[in-house]
């Protein structure tokens, strides 16, 4: 009597085996397929803002009704635009800079107002990186000046357009500022901390408020105290005065 080798070509029981085996196969991809892939938070994905929505609300399709949800994810997604930035003001503070007088005051007699921002007005460096980003957005040429207008428009990207264009003149008019005036990097960042120390109040709210924010370095505030017998007998210009007067 013959006997037959078990799982060989051929072979009736081998045959069933081979086939068994991709079946499984088969049935692993599948299931492999039908699992949910991960997504990448860039990418807009229905389900996933589905989900965030309902984690938001703390409720079910079920509860309040697939069409209310849909309406709400359709607005949703209008919102989450690919790569959108969420533009936020600057918290704005009196301690990010500070301005300084000379030991010798006659030293201011002949500057001007810009000259005496360049020359005394000192940003700390994670905020000139702020201002920088404002002024390379509008420095479109990249010779590394800006003209007044463009200082303006520049200035105005700092406040995210949250500041009348009026207050921005008066801080031109305020440093005598015209059309020729060249603003570098330095130049523009002490402008731009000028404009949080003049308009800090007038931005601050309860929210944005932080406690010392408002106050100036104790070593500026003993120098600028005694401003006006610090001027007799100097002959500083009338706008360097009030430049000095109102920090």
């Amino acid at each position: 009597m013959v006997k037959k080798e078990i799982g060989r070509p051929g072979n009736k029981s081998g045959r069933k085996s081979a086939k068994g085996s991709r079946k499984k196969k088969q049935e692993k991809k599948e299931k492999k397929e039908s699992e949910p892939q991960p997504v990448s938070p860039l990418v807009y994905n229905s389900q996933v803002a589905l989900e965030e929505l309902l984690v938001k609300h703390q409720r079910s399709p079920v509860d309040e009704g697939i069409g209310s949800v849909r309406a709400e994810l359709a607005e949703y997604q209008a919102s989450r635009t690919k790569g959108q930035q969420i533009t936020v003001r600057m918290g704005l503070s009196r301690k990010i800079c500070r301005f300084v007088l000379p030991m010798d005051m006659k030293e201011l007699e002949n500057l001007t107002a810009l000259e005496y921002l360049r020359r005394y007005c000192f940003v700390c460096s994670r905020r000139q990186n702020y201002y920088n980003k404002s002024f390379d957005k509008f420095d479109r040429d990249r010779d590394g000046i800006l003209s007044l207008k463009e200082m303006e428009r520049a200035l105005k990207d700092v406040y995210t357009d949250d500041i009348a264009s009026e207050k921005v003149q008066e801080l031109a008019e305020l440093v005598r500022a015209v059309s020729e005036t060249q603003f570098d990097r330095q130049l523009f960042g002490a402008m731009c901390a000028l404009s949080e120390r003049l308009f800090y109040t007038s931005f601050i709210t309860e929210d944005t408020e932080d406690e010392g924010n408002g106050e100036r370095h104790r070593v500026e505030e003993a120098d600028f105290c005694s401003l006006t017998s610090r001027f007799r007998g100097c002959d500083i210009q009338g706008n360097m005065k009030s430049l000095l007067s109102m920090l």
